[in-house]
């Protein structure tokens, strides 16, 4: 949404002379093709909004607009509507607009009031989807290597910054969605990486021996709920799962 909303603004920058070409300056002397900003909104004003939408996205302005990265930005067509992004940038820009007016409905509502932003979902990515769900798709779409390199390429960029969840939840919830789609090879090697940054985890156990369940070995689940045990001896959804197998533990 930052990288849409980004080029949707900065879209409405552009003072546009009869022959549609862009006009060389910048910023321009008044706003251009405004469909959600007023167009009474201040230059200056406008190009900051840019900025924060950018930085909540993660992006440049050739995300939206046409231009190329390293160009002027005189050089940049911002009126053009020919990119998808710009499109959809619009739409997420109402529908910010729309939540904050509920939002503003609340009754008793707590003060300080809370704003939504772009950077409310995104957090500084173009496309702003739970880690989980972004091992998901990789490894179902590339197999399992593509998605280990994926979650270290995205660990090595972005830990410690909001954009994702490297918490031991995330690979555990991928892996064990990945089982469910008898995708066993993905979901193990997910719960093999997870084990790597959490050594020490009894939980992961836990979702190694739901996985083996539904592979239909129970042997196997019964050694991971046991280990699951071993690691932490209050684990009792463990200690469940081998009593709903008939191996007590």
């Amino acid at each position: 949404m930052r990288t849409v909303l980004a080029g949707v603004a900065l879209a409405f920058l552009i003072v546009v002379p009869v022959s549609g070409q862009v006009s060389g300056k910048w910023p321009p002397d008044s706003l251009v093709n405004v469909k959600v900003i007023p167009k009474t909104t201040p230059v200056t004003q406008v190009v900051g909004q840019m900025r924060n939408i950018t930085g909540d996205l993660g992006v440049r302005c050739q995300f939206c607009h046409i231009g190329e990265e390293g160009k002027p930005l005189e050089q940049f067509d911002f009126p053009s509507d020919q990119k998808r992004t710009k499109v959809v940038a619009r739409q997420m820009m109402l529908m910010v607009q729309e939540i904050n007016r509920r939002l503003d409905s609340l009754p008793d509502r707590p003060s300080p009031l809370l704003q939504v932003t772009c950077g409310t979902c995104h957090r500084g990515t173009s496309r702003p989807v739970p880690l989980f769900a972004l091992m998901l798709e990789t490894a179902q779409a590339a197999g399992a290597d593509s998605a280990v390199r994926a979650y270290r390429a995205l660990r090595q960029r972005y830990y410690g910054r909001a954009a994702f969840d490297f918490g031991e939840p995330s690979l555990n919830i991928a892996a064990f969605r990945l089982g469910q789609a008898k995708k066993f090879e993905e979901a193990f090697a997910l719960l093999r990486l997870n084990e790597e940054y959490y050594p020490a985890s009894s939980g992961m156990y836990v979702f190694r021996g739901n996985i083996n369940l539904t592979r239909g070995d129970t042997t196997a689940a019964e050694a991971a709920f046991r280990e699951a045990i071993r690691r932490d001896s209050t684990n009792n959804e463990a200690r469940g799962r081998l009593r709903a197998i008939g191996r007590q533990p």
